[in-house]
């Protein structure tokens, strides 16, 4: 017996064989109509990992971190050098103990002073490397195995410890009340651009912490206006006897940061005016990693490079 399935619709179906009645099985229906759902959206936080930020923030460093750890110093190149980059060897002395024969090697750098009262915040230190111990006697070889910069002589070293991981940079607005400034740039020239590192005058003892977002404000600058008075010549009638016309045009300067501002006694009679420009905010910076006085930053999107001495401040929007 050959048994043959027919499918007549989408909602039935029929079974016969050659010798019988057909046999009618009705499947179910089932209707659906439209539904709107609404569903709740839960805003997600944004976070930066570590990778990411790496290449624009380096590894900062201060001097109050290697406060009472004992270090070593660069002496010269073996090859006599002054100066010495990465797999080079070069001597060393007064190399305190490393468990790991790993040694950090860095630099003291500059003092960051408070730009209002004048005060020491801090003291930045610049990583230049690291350095494994090849020899170790009263003068010690070491090969420089991983360089950020140039090794000199005077350097110094200290023992090698792996940091703890870094964790992800969560970004968030800064409700700190706060009035810093910009005190140390990356740019060696001129003002800093987008995703330069820069440090402010504010830390941990001022509310702020790593993922602060705060606002950077140029200082109001000065408008100088003047009438300049210029003497025009004029072909006249005669050919020997030119016409002389004075043309009085105004003229407008921004005075530059450090340029003298005239004083109302110069500007009075002539016809001189000094007008105040109010500041105006020429980005944002995310904090990276933030210390008891000062903070690391990296600027965001910026509309004019960003100077020492420019201000910081929460946002208030």
């Amino acid at each position: 017996m050959i048994l043959t399935l027919i499918l007549v619709s989408p909602i039935t179906s029929v079974a016969f064989a050659e010798d019988s009645q057909p046999n009618y099985v009705v499947l179910p229906v089932e209707v659906r109509e439209a539904e709107v759902r609404v569903v709740e959206q839960v805003p997600q936080s944004i976070s930066i990992p570590p990778h990411a930020l790496a290449p624009f923030v380096g590894r900062p460093l201060l001097m109050d971190e290697m406060s009472g750890i004992p270090y070593g110093r660069a002496l010269i190149g073996v090859g006599g050098q002054s100066m010495w980059g990465q797999f080079n060897q070069f001597l060393a002395t007064d190399l305190p103990e490393s468990a790991n024969g790993l040694y950090t090697t860095f630099r003291p750098g500059k003092e960051i002073l408070d730009p209002a009262s004048g005060q020491t915040l801090a003291i930045t230190a610049a990583f230049l490397g690291i350095a494994r111990l090849d020899q170790n006697n009263d003068v010690a070889k070491l090969t420089l195995i991983e360089s950020d910069q140039e090794v000199m002589v005077g350097d110094r070293l200290m023992p090698f410890h792996e940091a703890p991981p870094a964790l992800a940079l969560t970004p968030v607005r800064s409700n700190a009340d706060i009035n810093a400034y910009v005190v140390q740039s990356s740019g060696s020239v001129g003002g800093s651009g987008s995703y330069s590192m820069v440090i402010i005058s504010a830390g941990l003892k001022d509310g702020i912490d790593a993922g602060d977002i705060l606002d950077v404000f140029s200082p109001g600058r000065q408008l100088l206006l003047t009438d300049q008075v210029s003497t025009i010549i004029r072909k006249g009638s005669e050919p020997c006897q030119p016409r002389r016309e004075s043309l009085k045009m105004p003229g407008a300067r921004l005075l530059g940061c450090k340029e003298r501002t005239p004083s109302s006694r110069e500007l009075t009679g002539r016809s001189s005016e000094l007008i105040d420009l109010p500041e105006e905010k020429s980005g944002e910076l995310i904090v990276y990693r933030a210390f008891d006085q000062v903070s690391f930053a990296l600027l965001l999107e910026v509309d004019r490079e960003i100077y020492v001495g420019d201000r910081v401040r929460a946002s208030r929007s």
